[in-house]
């Protein structure tokens, strides 16, 4: 009888710690992680957003819409899946920039084009403010780029 009850005790054990090395981890905003710091959070605290701790591109690199949307995708820190934030991820990281940290006083880029040749970008300077950039095409450009990626 003992022993059905060391051996029932072995097993229950074995299985908790199994169960807890497969649950998925659940993350907090403003925890550094995957590469970035998480900014956005679904309610099971298991998915979300992180931004890149640092800017891609920098004012000084001149690099176009393309050429900085490009520069997100190679980025991985973290493993693979970065890309240019869309309007409202931008938005996001404005609203969080001091918990993130490390941006310039210039304007960043999103994903959101505003037709064939614009893209909208926001001011992280102040005051902030959202804009559409005719100046998605030109080689010469100074806005900067910062990285996000879902999880």
């Amino acid at each position: 009888m003992r022993k059905t009850i060391f051996l029932f005790l072995i097993a229950f054990f074995a299985l908790t710690a199994c169960n807890k090395k497969n649950q998925t981890p659940t993350y907090e905003l403003g925890q550094k992680c995957l590469g970035g710091i998480v900014i956005k959070l679904d309610a099971s605290k298991e998915h979300g957003l992180v931004a890149a701790l640092s800017d891609q591109v920098t004012f000084a690199q001149h690099l176009d819409w393309g050429q900085s949307k490009a520069a997100c995708e190679a980025y991985s820190e973290g493993g693979a899946g970065w890309r240019l934030p869309v309007q409202a991820e931008l938005e996001l990281m404005y609203t969080q920039k001091a918990t993130i940290g490390g941006f310039q006083s210039r304007d960043y880029w999103t994903s959101t084009l505003g037709g064939s040749n614009n893209a909208w970008s926001k001011y992280f300077g102040t005051p902030g403010g959202i804009t559409t950039s005719n100046w998605k095409q030109l080689s010469n450009c100074t806005l900067c780029s910062r990285a996000v990626k879902e999880f």
